[in-house]
Formats: structure tokens, sequence, C-alpha cells
């Protein structure tokens, strides 16, 4: 092994550092709604905007 990837390999299990923790928030995907056209979450049963029927039965 080389000097230049041993000391990668040490840098990248360094103990010492510390590091941000980052949040992401993971949302549903959005569609719009037939009945009042606005945009609401997908896989509800009812638009939370106007309490219309999203699914097709």
């Amino acid at each position: 092994m080389t000097k230049e990837s041993q000391e990668k390999i040490d840098a990248i299990f360094d103990e010492e550092l510390e590091y941000e923790i980052l949040e992401r928030k993971i949302l549903p995907e959005k569609i719009v709604c037939p009945d009042c056209g606005g945009i609401t979450f997908d896989g509800l049963d009812l638009c939370h905007l106007c309490g219309g029927m999203l699914i097709n039965i």
C-alpha cells in the first residue's frame, strides 16, 4: 500500500473528526386535485384542501 493511500484511509477513519449532522425532510409526491385544482399530497383518499375524492372507484 502506498503512503498516499494509507493517509487517505487514516483520514477516513479518524475518530477525532466531527461532522455536521444533516437533516432532510422526505415529503410525499404532490398531485393536482380534480375538484378544486389545488396541489395536494399523492396517496390520500381525500384532498386535504377541499375534501374532494382523489381515488377513482
